[in-house]
């Protein structure tokens, strides 16, 4: 057994296997100038490749033909990994600042409005004067309007004062970097809103508009919780999700449902289609004489692309219109509908729009998903076996079929999306097949097809008994979610894999179906590899970071617990220090065994490497600047709430808050020589 595909003497690649070894040398010459640009610098791995292609040059002149064969390989891909390379290093433009913090009086027009939870709003202000051209400032604000202000909508002149901050920095090495993300899509500033008023109109974007509306529709005739749902799946504005709701919908592994993609995509477009499908069969003298089918599908391609625009245009769902694109394409050419080559010229044409969108989260989870669907469509033709039956199945063995392929589809999309969805998040749940067999058909059947029928009726103003028919699709499924959330093991939080286990997970995925000649036994070997990588990576044992002016430490002490410093962190601080770790809960120092608490500061023993329990390191955590003295002679590593004036007269080594702000969140390694501190900015 050599390859994943029936044996064939047929060498000549397929169109799938060529977009894909594209696809994988852009995505290559991405990550090498992320990676290694600042270190080697541009014109170095420039001319690498260069030099790369003029040897593969050689190779198809003057070797053997398995050389030959390389060398034309390497002479025909390397160019790609050089254009990922260039637009990777010249698309992004020059790197936009952020705006000065503090208290701000400005007028400007409100962009885009969001409703939130509690009669709150986010919007997106423009202030005039700041990101004008010429100056290197982002433009945009981000705000969030508290409810006893007016409510304002898109094209609102307005004249606001607001505090402004910048939006997070990277809080520990290998973590999100929020600030870069706020300015890929254009913001300098977050805050809140103190004081606004309306004075006048000014232009505003036609989709924005159009977005505040449907959203007001919808509020207007749902209640808050349906209307929160019923908000993300038709317009993809989810400010009205409420914290618990949203962890019912992560820990049931229903949070993809909440996300515009694919599945929503192609249950928005086949409403469309089946819609006008039985409209055409209604004049049969038409649908005999015309393709009924080829017309269905051509005319719901707007409805597609009308959904894609209020939605926000998120990169699943680019991703999913450009699929049903092809598929449209593909009934009207009679040609087969859904293969791995639409999938990757997908990705190469979003990678070419904007190379940076490789890092997002939802690019990563949303094609590691669609690629395992469709390649796993794919093996199942291969190895189909056709029988010929007079006895057509009943409603149970459809229902069980049914069921059976959403098990199926659940399981595979999951499994391909989990190493990335760990990488991120580090929490991922038991559930989400269970959570699928009951939330699919409810997608699916009603509340899909209602939230189509509610944007037909919208112009007639007769929504409200198609959103009324949504809503009575969403109460199961929230109560689904919520059920499937209280059972044991929903929420498994582990370590985050290292990101070469990301690169050899996805090359066992990817490999098979770009080198058809690859053998069986390179795949386990890669997922092993993988495997092996995630599991003896060192885990730290403390991070620290400094969020808003205040420093949060967790430790992980010698029984192997969470000792965090501070009692009130909130869900989202306490969730970042905790994931480089697998944990989902810690104590207060104080309150933890084995911590020895004196006046102002706590001793934390910490194992260290290759030491015995008698042995252990301690880690002081200070909050009063006078334990500071006793804290350096006792410990061999202190973490101060406040800044220390003066170092440790025995040399032990001290963070606190000024050494936190040069060096960002700090990941530390307990070895034989002591502590092994890892930063966000290295050379802090």
């Amino acid at each position: 057994m050599k390859s994943l595909w029936p044996t064939t003497t047929n060498t000549t690649p397929r169109p799938s296997e060529v977009s894909l070894r594209v696809v994988t040398m852009v995505m290559a010459g991405i990550m090498v100038e992320d990676v290694m640009a600042e270190s080697m610098g541009g014109v170095m791995i420039a001319a690498a490749i260069g030099i790369i292609w003029l040897m593969a040059g050689v190779c198809c002149w003057r070797f053997s033909e398995q050389l030959k064969a390389l060398g034309m390989t390497m002479l025909m891909l390397l160019p790609f990994a050089a254009l990922g390379f260039a637009m990777a290093s010249f698309t992004g433009g020059p790197q936009k600042e952020l705006h000065p913090p503090g208290v701000m009086t400005a007028t400007g027009t409100v962009a885009m409005a969001e409703a939130m939870t509690r009669s709150r709003q986010r919007i997106r202000f423009t202030p005039d004067g700041v990101g004008s051209k010429g100056t290197n400032v982002g433009r945009d604000w981000r705000l969030i309007v508290p409810a006893e202000a007016a409510s304002l909508s898109p094209g609102d002149r307005v004249t606001l004062t607001a505090r402004l901050q910048h939006p997070l920095p990277r809080l520990l090495p290998g973590g999100f970097d929020f600030t870069a993300h706020a300015l890929r899509h254009g913001f300098s500033a977050t805050g809140f809103v103190r004081e606004v008023e309306v004075t006048g109109q000014g232009d505003a974007s036609t989709i924005a508009v159009m977005r505040y509306h449907l959203q007001q529709r919808i509020i207007a005739a749902l209640p808050e919780e349906k209307a929160a749902v019923a908000s993300a799946l038709l317009v993809g504005l989810r400010g009205l999700i409420t914290p618990g709701l949203r962890e019912d919908f992560r820990a049931s592994g229903l949070a993809h449902l909440l996300a515009i993609s694919g599945l929503h995509m192609a249950l928005f477009c086949g409403s469309v289609l089946f819609a006008i499908r039985l409209v055409l069969a209604l004049f049969p003298v038409f649908s005999s004489r015309y393709p009924a089918l080829k017309i269905a599908a051509l005319a719901s391609l707007p409805f597609g692309a009308f959904y894609l625009m209020v939605a926000g245009m998120p990169i699943s769902a680019m991703r999913a219109f450009g699929m049903v694109c092809f598929v449209i394409l593909a009934i009207v050419l009679d040609r087969r509908g859904m293969t791995l080559h639409h999938v990757a010229m997908m990705a190469l044409i979003l990678l070419l729009i904007d190379p940076d969108s490789l890092y997002d989260p939802a690019f990563q989870m949303s094609f590691a998903a669609v690629f395992a669907l469709v390649a796993s469509w794919m093996i199942r033709q291969q190895y189909r076996i056709t029988t010929v039956t007079t006895n057509p199945p009943g409603p149970g063995r459809k229902l069980m079929r049914y069921g059976g392929e959403i098990a199926a589809a659940s399981l595979i999309a999951s499994s391909a999306s989990a190493p990335f969805v760990l990488y991120h998040f580090g929490v991922t749940t038991a559930w989400s097949v269970l959570a699928n067999l009951a939330g699919m058909p409810l997608m699916g059947f009603i509340i899909m097809p209602a939230g189509v029928l509610a944007f037909l009726l919208m112009p007639f103003g007769l929504e409200p008994s198609a959103f009324f028919l949504m809503g009575q699709g969403i109460d199961p499924l929230t109560t689904v979610a919520a059920r499937i959330a209280e059972f044991p093991l929903s929420s498994l939080h582990l370590p985050s894999p290292p990101a070469i286990t990301l690169v050899l997970l996805t090359l066992a995925m990817v490999v098979p179906f770009m080198i058809r000649a690859v053998r069986v036994f390179i795949i386990p070997l890669l997922i092993t590899g993988g495997l092996v990588c995630w599991i003896i990576q060192p885990l730290p044992q403390l991070a620290i970071t400094n969020l808003h002016g205040r420093i949060y430490a967790v430790v992980i002490n010698s029984d192997g617990e969470a000792v965090i410093s501070r009692r009130k962190t909130n869900g989202f601080t306490r969730s970042v220090l905790l994931r480089p770790f697998g944990f989902a809960t810690a104590q207060y120092a104080p309150d933890a065994d084995g911590s020895e608490c004196r006046r102002g500061y706590c001793l934390i023993p910490v194992k260290g490497t290759g030491q015995s329990p008698g042995e252990d390191k301690r880690i002081a955590l200070v909050w009063r600047r006078f334990a500071l003295t006793d804290a350096c002679r006792e410990a061999d590593l202190v973490l101060a709430h406040v800044d220390a004036l003066y170092p440790c007269s025995d040399g032990t080594a001290i963070i606190d808050p000024a050494g936190i702000s040069t060096s960002g969140g700090i990941l530390g390694y307990s070895d034989e020589a002591g502590f092994r501190l890892e930063s966000v900015n290295k050379d802090g």
